[in-house]
């Protein structure tokens, strides 16, 4: 990593940990919208920097879940999944770099809540892929194209 993907890195993670933090139960829960996770698909822009930083930005919001030490084990795990797959097979596709944090979030996610609580595996599914939805394609692809306006004509 480079000094330009540790600043990403520390920046995406720093803002991923305090939005989740600071929204309480809207983040934490089986119904839930994690807007943090509008971070996710910037990993398509900004490679290993993004994809580290929302995976140790997860880790500290999740040390605060009331869901507990499988929330801080797994949680992550599936951060570092759906950044990676968003940097390295979204295809130049930006929808798809957005598609890939709700399949693997929801999914991920309504497992281990299934699993280890009884939550009903198809109803977590749906209500955390909409959760998931919302932060990645309604705030997270506006986000993304924003951002790579940006970076393209060199603004801020």
């Amino acid at each position: 990593m480079d000094i330009r993907d540790i600043g990403v890195a520390t920046t995406v993670a720093a803002l991923y940990a305090v939005v989740t933090v600071a929204l309480g139960d809207l983040s934490f829960s089986w119904l839930q919208v994690r807007v943090s996770d509008a971070l996710l698909p910037l990993s398509y822009l900004f490679g290993w920097g993004s994809v580290i930083g929302v995976t140790v930005g997860c880790l500290i919001a999740n040390l605060f879940s009331p869901v507990g030490l499988i929330d801080v084990v797994v949680g992550p795990l599936l951060n570092f999944l759906a950044a990676l797959l968003s940097y390295k097979y979204s295809f130049k596709n930006r929808v798809l770099a957005c598609i890939y944090p709700v399949l693997v979030v929801s999914i991920g996610v309504s497992t281990y809540l299934h699993t280890f609580y009884g939550v009903p595996y198809l109803l977590t599914v749906f209500t955390i892929a909409v959760g998931e939805t919302v932060s990645s394609m309604l705030i997270g692809y506006p986000l993304l194209l924003a951002l790579e306006k940006r970076l393209k004509t060199g603004v801020g």
